[in-house]
């Protein structure tokens, strides 16, 4: 008996009552046996009979019976220690109840249970079945012997005997069967649980293709219902439509050759389409061939391997269609897989590439660090780097790059190391264009003004180190002006660039000459020893730059002023040296152009009082300063006043009024002539017009025009405007020029004065005799009014060779039909002559000084 048994009798009989219940152990089933066995009142009789004789032959009995059980090995191990007392008692009990005549529900419950004991405990049947053939055999021979001379009791013992024993071993083997059905039910529902929980599908059909059974995997691959083949046994070609599928289950099913990786494809599903692979295999089952389809959902693998290799194609086109050159390194440097923009930009093959190593593109300058960063990459310490350099092409020559490197593993644990390369080349050459159009003059290819600074703070620096001197030349072209204005601008340009070579040329390497700007030049001279080593230079420079120069036909001799400032005498910053050179250089066009001159403290400060003189003249026109004298023209045959020409004046508030000889050249310098000279003309024309109303007799207005205020402005536009703002009379307005501005630039000095003379205005030439025109070059010209120079007019009456210049003047001006006045007639003697050679008109002291509007007023009112 099992511990279980021996602990929990109760739960035992309930088990044994379980037992019975499923076999279906009922009255009438029990009524059912004994009457197949033939087992009715007279064998219980006859086995009540034999209780007694039997009874007195229990103990010898057991000893056989139970000497020949255990002298088997299989059932001492199977009864265990101390089996043969247990045994012995059990036996007792069973030998009694046998011949008892008792063989309700008890008795079968209690042979169910040596069964189910026996079942337990792994008693096989055939031991069991040997055991009652041992037992009735020995009962029959105890019988035998003792109704031996009763054959009628003795069969009708033996008979009931027998009836009961197969009575007790059938319902001993139901026990064995029921078990085995269990465990086979137990077994066929883990193996459908094992076959449902499959995470793949299992499709089972038999010999003539059609689907038997399949498990839920499968029902959820078809997209069927679990109960699918309950009704009817489906063809494979229609529960998996797959020709392929089928033609190999048909190999199969006639070789026996497993087939695998038979993919099959389910389309038309909500969840897209699924791929499965399947696995045949053959088999048997009640001796017909049957196959087994184990389908494996690969859906999600093949997508992955497809993205996979759409990721590769990818990679492998974008690796050899990249805008940049790849490169894979193995941990020594080798090249082991490039690209076709790589083998571009350094102008080798991929073959030749991949026999090469990294290390031998580079430049040797570059070398020693690029090798550092590798170092760190190796180590760990960086995971990648980006830096620009060079490397070395197939013909030996650099290319700029941008390279960005990242260390990696292969699949192996190999260091490898990603080289992404991009060609700047055209990127520096645009950085270096750039730099150079930063500190490069656009048109003559020089230093500009702010690397040529850069260049005088190094050569200072040095200088000072070594204790020598450095002289910064301020270069000015002389005339330059006329070049433009006569033969153009392009002319202009080929005359700097012409300019910018001769300089360059007449230097040494060492040197620098940069444009400052339109027509000058700064050139920095380092290492010298003196002040002499600055002048040679000076000279050689003038002679080089006074050679001949054919411009648009025309022949010209360039040359320049020079202004010199040493380093350090005049200053030890770039500033202040150029300023210096700057005064030097002004000071070299005073005397005329051509020449140099070294900067000296009085240059500092007359440019200082330069500098204070714009500043004031800026002023003086904000607060109106300026007021205007006028000059009386008088006819020298009459006496009468004819006109009065309009003359500029300075008068500071609180302060002495200013020469104009002392200002006008600066304005003209400045530039401030022209918003000045503007203010004069409208003045000046308001007066007239103010003459007039009041009833004064009607003058005519003479105002000089600058040469900026004529050439460098539309002065025939502004003058219209004027008489149209004033009211003034063109006919009572002279526009006085001096003939070099003329000549500066004659074609568009006679367009304009063309325009001025359309509209009425007078036109006059000032200053005649002090340029370089004649009278038949001024033939071309609109004008009206010739005015001698006083500086001619002066000495008349002492140097015959003035007096004699006038007297030509004035004839052939009558000639021209121009009217002749006389400037600066100071004496009765200077009147006098001019009266009888037949000059026209005069202005100077000896008729009136300049007087404000209000005495030419009275003037008027007297003469009237």
């Amino acid at each position: 008996m099992t511990s279980q048994h021996r602990s929990n009798p109760a739960d035992f009989h309930l088990l044994v009552d379980g037992i019975a219940l499923e076999i279906g152990l009922d009255a009438d089933e029990i009524a059912a046996r004994k009457a197949y066995l033939e087992l009715d009142d007279a064998d219980v009789a006859a086995l009540r009979d034999v209780r007694e004789l039997l009874e007195s032959q229990r103990h010898a009995f057991s000893d056989r019976f139970y000497a020949h059980l255990l002298s088997f090995p299989q059932l001492r191990i199977l009864l265990g220690a101390g089996a043969e007392t247990r045994l012995r008692h059990l036996q007792a009990a069973y030998f009694s109840s046998l011949t008892a005549g008792d063989y309700g529900q008890d008795y079968i419950r209690e042979r169910l249970r040596v069964g189910v004991t026996h079942q337990r405990i792994g008693l096989d049947p055939k031991w069991y079945i040997g055991a009652y053939r041992k037992y009735l055999s020995e009962l029959h021979d105890i019988l035998w012997q003792r109704l031996q001379g009763q054959p009628e009791r003795f069969r009708a013992a033996v008979e009931a005997i027998l009836k009961i024993v197969c009575f007790d071993m059938g319902l001993a083997l139901d026990t064995y069967a029921h078990a085995d059905q269990r465990s086979n039910l137990q077994n066929q529902n883990y193996l459908e649980q094992v076959i449902d929980g499959m995470p793949a599908g299992l499709v089972v059909v038999d010999s003539e293709l059609r689907a038997c059974s399949m498990n839920r995997m499968m029902a959820d691959l078809l997209g069927a219902p679990d109960d699918a083949l309950q009704e009817r046994r489906i063809p494979l070609d229609e529960l998996i439509p797959c020709t392929e599928l089928v033609n190999r289950a048909i190999e199969t099913l006639a070789s026996g050759a497993a087939q695998d990786h038979v993919m099959a494809t389910f389309d038309g599903r909500a969840d897209g389409v699924r791929y499965v692979e399947f696995n045949i295999r053959r088999t048997r089952k009640d001796g017909a061939p049957m196959l087994l389809l184990i389908g494996q959902d690969i859906t999600f693998r093949r997508k992955a391997r497809m993205r996979l290799q759409e990721s590769e194609e990818f990679f492998r086109l974008t690796f050899n269609q990249a805008a940049v050159g790849i490169v894979l390194l193995g941990s020594d440097g080798r090249v082991l897989r490039t690209n076709s923009k790589m083998s571009h930009i350094l102008g080798y093959t991929e073959v030749e590439l991949l026999a090469r190593f990294y290390q031998q593109f580079m430049c040797e300058e570059d070398l020693a660090e690029e090798l550092a960063l590798i170092g760190g990459l190796k180590a760990g310490e960086i995971t990648e780097y980006q830096r620009e350099k060079r490397l070395m092409r197939r013909d030996g020559s650099p290319v700029w790059v941008s390279v960005t490197v990242s260390s990696m593993r292969d699949a192996n644990g190999n260091q490898r190391f990603i080289c992404v390369v991009k060609d700047i080349q055209r990127q520096k050459q645009a950085e270096e264009a750039l730099l150079r159009m930063a500190n490069h003059d656009a048109l003559t290819g020089l230093p500009n003004r702010v690397l040529m600074q850069d260049r005088l703070r190094q050569a200072i620096m040095h200088a000072h180190r070594t204790k020598r001197q450095v002289a910064v030349m301020f270069i000015d072209l002389d005339r330059f002006k006329h070049v433009n204005d006569s033969l153009g601008h392009d002319a202009g340009d080929q005359l700097i660039v012409e300019i910018a070579r001769r300089l360059s040329t007449s230097l040494r390497e060492s040197d620098t000459v940069a444009r400052q700007g339109g027509d000058e030049f700064v050139v920095v001279l380092p290492d010298l020893a003196g002040e002499e080593d600055a002048a040679k230079v000076a000279r050689k420079l003038l002679g080089n730059l006074f050679q001949p120069l054919v411009l648009r036909g025309q022949e010209v001799f360039p040359s320049g002023s020079i202004g010199i400032a040493m380093y350090p005498r005049d200053g030890e910053d770039s500033t202040t040296l150029l300023k210096c050179a700057d005064s030097a250089m002004y000071g070299s066009k005073g005397q005329g152009g051509n020449d140099y001159s070294f900067y000296t403290a009085a240059m500092g400060a007359q440019a200082y009082e330069h500098l204070r003189m714009e500043g004031a003249l800026q002023r003086a026109l904000q607060r109106e300063e300026f007021l205007l004298h006028y000059q009386p023209v008088v006819d020298i045959e009459t006496g009468t006043v004819t006109g009065v020409e309009a003359l500029l004046r300075w008068q500071p508030h609180e302060r002495e009024m200013v020469s104009p000889a002392d200002f006008i050249p600066l304005a003209e310098e400045t530039g401030l002539i022209v918003p000045i000279g503007d203010w004069v003309l409208a003045t000046a024309m308001k007066q007239q017009v103010a003459w007039v109303e009041a009833g004064l007799p009607s003058l005519r207005v003479s105002v000089n025009l600058s040469a900026r205020q004529f050439l460098g402005q539309d002065v025939a536009q502004r003058v219209r405007a004027l008489l149209a703002e004033t009211g003034c009379d063109p006919a009572c307005l002279t526009l006085e020029i001096t003939e070099s501005v003329l000549m500066e630039n004659p074609a568009a000095a006679t367009e304009t004065m063309g325009r001025l003379a359309a509209m009425g205005v007078q036109l006059a030439i000032d200053d005649f005799g002090t340029g370089y025109s004649s009278l038949a070059s001024l033939k071309r010209f609109p004008i009206h009014s010739l005015k001698i120079d006083r500086s001619f007019v002066m000495d008349l009456t002492q140097d015959a060779d003035d007096a004699a210049i006038v007297n030509a003047v004035i004839a052939l001006a009558h000639s021209m039909k121009l009217n002749v006045i006389a400037e600066g007639v100071e004496t009765r003697e200077q009147l006098d002559f001019l009266q009888q050679h037949g000059c026209d008109q005069m202005q100077g002291f000896c008729f009136s000084r300049p007087v404000a509007p209000q005495g030419i007023a009275a003037m008027l009112r007297r003469a009237a």
